[in-house]
C-alpha cells in the first residue's frame, strides 16, 4: 500500500507548564485512546538547533511524543508503510496563549528515535511495549524514509476563498546579501554581511532550474529583494513566496535604498497580510530562526507560526542557523520533488535529506485540519508536466551506453525548433508521446507576444498540426492530410508557415523503408508552406524507442536524432508500478535486508526476455543496496553496472532511487562504477554527488576507464552546481586533466562573477552553463547585443520564456535571422555572412565526429 496514512497527536503544557501530554485525536478533536500520564520536559529539552542532541534529550522528547498509547497506535501502521507509503505525523500544537515555558512546536522532535525502516515486524512490537533500546539503534524521524512531521497551527485568520490568478507562479525573493543595521520593534539590531566567497543567487538559480519544464514556473525579483518589489511583484497573485536571507524579531530582513548595506525590518505581520491578498497557499523562508528558537523563552509566536496564524495555509521555515548555500541546496532539493508532485512534508523530507550535518533544520507549519498538502496547485496551474528537455546524440548510438556528458548537447524543444533559420527535419525519441503541438504553439505563443510589444510588422504565429503514420505511410494527397492532421485543419493567416509532427510507433519505425522518405518528400508539393517536420518516435519501451529513431533518421540521411527527457510529472512513460511482493519482507517479519536485490534482479531478467519491460517495480532502493553489500548478487561490479543501465533504460525513476541509494551506502569498487553511470547525466551525477556528501570518491579509486577526462569535467561542474566547490573532492577532482572550457569555468566561479566576455567562446559558455553560473536571465545583462557566440550557444539550452523572446526581439534584425525572426536580406552579403557563421554553428554546435 502506497500513500500517506495520517495520525494527528496533540500536544499541550500541563497547567503547572512542567509537563508535556501527547494524545491521539479524530478530526473533531476527540482522543483516540486513553491519554497517558503528562512526561516531563525539563530545560535541557530546549537544545538550540544548531547544536547536537544529546541521546538523553532525544529520549526524553521521545517519551513525551510517544508514550505507550500513542506508540501501539504508530506501530500498528508499520505493515502499511510499503512501497512510497509513509506516515504523516501531525503535531496539534497550543495556541499563543496556552504556551508553556516555551514554544512545543520549537522543540526538536525529529531527532526522536523510531524503528529502522528495514526493522521487522517483532522490534515494532518491542519498540511499542518499551522493552529496551532498538537493536540497531533506530533511525530519526526526521531522516526516516517512512515518516514526516507536520506542525498544525490554529488560524486566526482563514485564507480569503478568492480565485487569484498565478497560482502555478513561485514568486523567488532573494536578500541575503543585505547587511547592516536594522529598527525592529524590540530596538535596533545589526545584521551581518554575507561570506563574500558565496554565491548569494545561488537559491534563485537552483529553484529556478527545478521548476524548469514543470507545471510551476518561477519568477526570480532582482536582487536584493525590497519591501517595495516584493508588494509590487505579489499584487498580481501567486502560488508559491520563497524568500532567501535574513529573519530576526519575528520579521525578514529586506532591501532598502542604498544598496546591500542598507536594511529594512519588514514586519511578518506585514508580509502575512501581503501574501494572503495574493492568494499564495505556500511560503517558504529560508531564514535562520525562521521557524522560532525553542532555547528562547517566551518566544511562542515565530515568523512561520505567525504566517499561518494569519492565513498563509502552508509555510516551510528553519529552527537554527542555516547558511546561504546549504539553504539554496535545500530549496534546489525542495522544488525538485514539489515538481515532481510531491506533498510539501514528503519535499521538505527530500530537500533536509541533502543537508545532512547541517544544524539547522527545516520545518513545515500549516494550518490545523489542511488536508491539502499538495498547495492545490497541481490541478490550478492549467497545464500539465510537459518537459521541453532533449539531447542531441549521434546516430548509430540506440544500443550502446548512453554517452558521457550528453548535457553539453541539451537542448530545449520549443526553442530548438522555434528559433531556426533553416528548414528542420528532425526525428525524437520520445517514449511518452505527449502532446508537442500544445508546447509548440506556447512557444509561438510567446513569440507573438515578444514581437507585438516592440510594435514590429505584423506576422502571425507558426501552426503546428500533428498526424499518426501507424503504418509507416503517410497521406498520398493534399486532402488527404488535411483531413488526417490534428487539430483540425484551418486557412492560417500570412505568419511563420506551418509545422508536423508525424507520431510513429516504435514497432513501425523498426520496420520502415524507403517508401517513407518519398512520402515525406511528396509533403513539400502540397503547397503548404512547410517550415518543420518532427517524426515523432513513441512506445513503452525506452531502448527500443531510442533504437528505432536512430534507424529513422539514418533512412532520411539524417547526422544525429533527439532523445526527449521522460517528465517527472504528469505523464505515463511507464506504465503505474504494482506491489513487487518480496519487497515487502523487510517490514513484515523478515530478518536482514530482505531479498530487495535479487527480486530486482529477476525482473530485469524477465524484462530482458519480454516484448515489454512492463511497469516499474515498487523496490526500496536503499534494501537493494543493503543487501549488495552483504553477497554480490548482481555479480561483479560489471555486472551490476549492466543491470543498472538497464533499470535506467526501462524505468528512470527507480534508477535515480538507486543512483542516491548506491551514492549513500554501497561500498566497494561498485560505488565508483555507480559515479561513472551517473555522470551520462548530469542531472543524475548532480543529484549522486548530493546523496554521496563528504564521501566523494577521489579519481584514484575508479578503475581504468575510457574516457576518464570526460568524466572529471562532468565531476568538477556537477560539484560547482551542487554548492560543492569548497570540499576535499573538488580539490583532488581539479587536479586531473580538465578541458580549456572547464577550467575557465573554474575561473569564473574563483572570481565570483560572469561577465560578458566570458561567451566569447561557445565551450566556454556551455560549460559555465552546466557548472550553473550562467542562465538564460543573464543573457540580456552580459550581452545585450548578441554578439558574442557563446549567448547563441545558451539560447536553445533553455525553455522559450519572455525574457528570451525580449531579448531576441530586441537584436539587430541580421541577428534575428539566425533565430528565423526576420526574413532574409534582399541582397547576399558575403562578409557579412562569414562574420555571423560562427554564432550559427553556436545554435547546433558539432556532436563528436561530425
Amino acid at each position: 500500500m502506497s500513500g500517506a496514512r495520517d495520525l494527528t497527536i496533540r500536544l499541550s503544557w500541563t497547567d503547572d507548564g512542567r509537563k508535556a501530554t501527547a494524545v491521539i485525536v479524530d478530526g473533531d478533536d476527540r482522543p483516540l485512546h486513553t491519554p497517558d500520564a503528562p512526561r516531563a520536559l525539563g530545560r535541557n529539552t530546549a537544545t538550540a538547533w544548531d547544536k547536537p542532541v544529546s541521546s538523553l534529550v532525544a529520549e526524553m522528547l521521545g517519551r513525551a511524543l510517544f508514550p505507550p498509547s500513542v506508540r501501539r497506535i504508530v506501530a500498528r501502521q508499520a505493515p502499511y508503510l510499503a512501497g512510497d507509503g509513509h506516515l504523516r505525523l501531525r503535531l496539534v500544537l497550543p495556541g499563543p496563549g496556552a504556551e508553556g515555558p516555551r514554544p512545543l512546536g520549537a522543540l526538536r522532535w525529529e531527532s526522536v528515535r523510531v524503528p529502522s525502516p528495514t526493522a521487522p515486524a517483532l522490534v515494532w512490537e518491542d519498540w511499542a511495549a518499551e522493552t529496551g533500546p532498538l537493536p540497531d539503534g533506530g533511525c530519526e524521524v526526521g531522516s526516516h524514509p517512512r515518516f514526516t512531521l507536520v506542525r498544525e497551527v490554529r488560524p486566526v485568520r482563514p485564507l480569503p476563498a478568492v480565485d487569484r490568478p498565478g497560482r502555478g507562479l513561485v514568486l523567488v525573493a532573494d536578500a541575503t546579501s543585505v547587511h547592516g543595521s536594522i529598527t525592529t520593534l524590540h530596538g535596533v539590531e545589526p545584521v551581518p554581511p554575507p561570506e563574500s566567497w558565496r554565491r548569494g543567487d545561488a537559491d534563485r538559480q537552483l529553484v529556478t532550474q527545478a521548476l524548469n519544464g514543470s507545471w510551476l514556473s518561477a519568477r526570480t525579483l532582482p536582487a536584493p529583494a525590497t519591501a517595495d518589489e516584493i508588494r509590487r511583484q505579489l499584487a498580481p497573485g501567486a502560488g508559491v513566496f520563497y524568500f532567501g536571507g535574513h529573519q530576526t524579531a519575528g520579521g525578514l530582513v529586506v532591501g532598502a535604498e542604498g544598496g546591500a548595506d542598507a536594511a529594512e525590518w519588514l514586519d511578518a505581520g506585514t508580509v502575512a497580510s501581503w501574501l494572503r491578498s495574493a492568494g499564495v497557499r505556500l511560503a517558504v523562508l529560508m531564514a535562520c530562526d525562521s521557524a522560532g528558537s525553542a532555547d528562547t523563552p517566551g518566544s511562542a509566536v515565530s515568523a512561520a507560526d505567525r504566517l499561518v496564524r494569519d492565513g498563509v495555509p502552508h509555510v516551510v521555515a528553519v529552527q537554527g542557523k542555516v547558511s546561504h548555500s546549504r539553504a539554496a541546496t535545500f530549496a534546489g532539493g525542495f522544488f525538485d520533488a514539489l515538481a515532481r508532485g510531491h506533498p510539501v512534508d514528503v519535499a521538505l523530507r527530500e530537500g533536509a535529506a541533502l543537508l545532512d550535518g547541517e544544524g539547522a533544520v527545516p520545518v513545515l507549519y500549516t494550518q490545523r485540519r489542511s488536508t491539502d498538502l499538495t498547495v492545490g496547485l497541481l490541478p490550478e496551474a492549467g497545464r500539465p508536466a510537459l518537459s521541453s528537455t532533449a539531447h542531441r546524440l549521434p546516430v548509430g548510438s540506440g544500443h550502446g551506453p548512453r554517452p558521457m556528458t550528453d548535457e553539453r548537447f541539451r537542448v530545449h524543444l520549443d526553442a530548438h525548433w522555434s528559433l531556426n533559420e533553416d528548414f528542420v527535419r528532425d526525428v525524437l525519441a520520445d517514449p511518452a508521446g505527449v502532446d508537442l503541438t500544445r508546447l509548440l504553439d506556447a512557444a509561438e505563443s510567446t513569440l507573438h507576444a515578444a514581437r507585438h510589444a516592440r510594435s514590429l510588422p505584423h506576422e502571425g504565429p507558426r501552426v503546428w498540426y500533428a498526424c499518426d503514420a501507424q503504418a509507416g505511410r503517410l497521406p498520398r494527397t493534399e486532402a488527404e492530410l488535411r483531413g488526417a492532421v490534428h487539430p483540425r485543419f484551418r486557412e492560417s493567416p500570412r505568419g511563420r508557415g506551418v509545422g508536423l509532427v508525424i507520431r510513429c510507433p516504435a514497432a513501425t519505425a523498426s520496420e520502415m523503408g524507403e517508401e517513407f522518405g518519398e512520402d515525406l518528400e511528396r509533403l513539400h508539393g502540397f503547397g503548404w508552406d512547410l517550415r518543420g517536420v518532427v517524426v515523432q518516435v513513441h512506445g513503452p519501451r525506452a531502448d527500443h524507442v531510442r533504437y528505432a529513431a536512430g534507424r529513422v533518421a539514418r533512412l532520411l540521411l539524417l547526422d544525429e536524432y533527439l532523445v526527449r527527457e521522460q517528465s517527472r510529472q504528469g505523464e505515463r512513460s511507464d506504465p503505474p508500478p504494482v506491489a513487487m511482493p518480496s519487497a515487502l519482507a523487510p517490514l513484515t517479519g523478515a530478518p536482514g535486508p530482505g531479498p530487495a536485490a535479487g527480486a530486482l534482479l529477476e525482473r530485469v531478467r524477465a524484462a530482458n526476455d519480454a516484448e515489454e519491460p512492463g511497469p516499474a517495480p515498487v523496490v526500496d532502493a536503499r534494501a537493494v543496496v543493503e543487501q549488495l553489500n552483504a553477497e554480490n548478487t548482481w555479480g561483479d561490479q560489471a555486472g551490476e553496472a549492466t543491470v543498472l543501465r538497464a533499470v535506467g533504460h526501462w524505468w528512470p525513476t527507480l534508477y535515480r532511487r538507486l543512483l542516491a541509494a548506491y551514492a549513500a551506502l554501497r561500498g566497494g569498487p561498485a560505488r565508483a562504477w555507480s559515479l561513472w553511470l551517473a555522470a551520462a547525466r548530469d542531472g543524475d551525477l548532480e543529484h549522486w554527488l548530493r546523496r554521496a556528501g563528504d564521501a566523494v570518491p577521489d579519481p584514484a579509486e575508479l578503475p581504468l576507464l575510457d574516457g576518464l577526462a570526460e568524466l572529471a569535467d562532468s565531476v568538477v561542474l556537477a560539484l560547482m552546481r551542487a554548492g560543492l566547490r569548497d570540499t576535499d573532492a573538488f580539490a583532488q577532482w581539479r587536479e586531473e586533466d580538465l578541458s580549456p572550457a572547464v577550467l575557465a569555468a573554474v575561473a569564473v566561479a574563483e572570481r565570483g562573477r560572469v561577465t560578458g566576455a566570458d561567451l566569447e567562446r561557445t565551450d566556454t559558455a556551455v560549460a559555465l552553463d552546466r557548472a550553473g553560473l550562467i542562465g538564460p536571465a543573464d543573457l540580456p545583462l552580459l550581452d545585450p547585443e548578441g554578439r558574442y557566440p557563446g549567448s547563441w550557444a545558451l539560447v536553445t539550452r533553455h525553455p522559450l520564456d519572455e525574457r528570451a523572446a525580449a531579448w531576441l526581439y530586441g537584436l539587430d534584425p541580421v541577428l534575428r535571422r539566425l533565430a528565423g525572426l526576420s526574413p532574409a536580406p534582399e541582397a547576399y552579403d558575403l562578409e557579412l555572412e562569414e562574420q555571423m557563421s560562427e554564432r550559427r554553428r553556436a545554435l547546433r554546435p558539432p556532436l563528436p565526429g561530425h
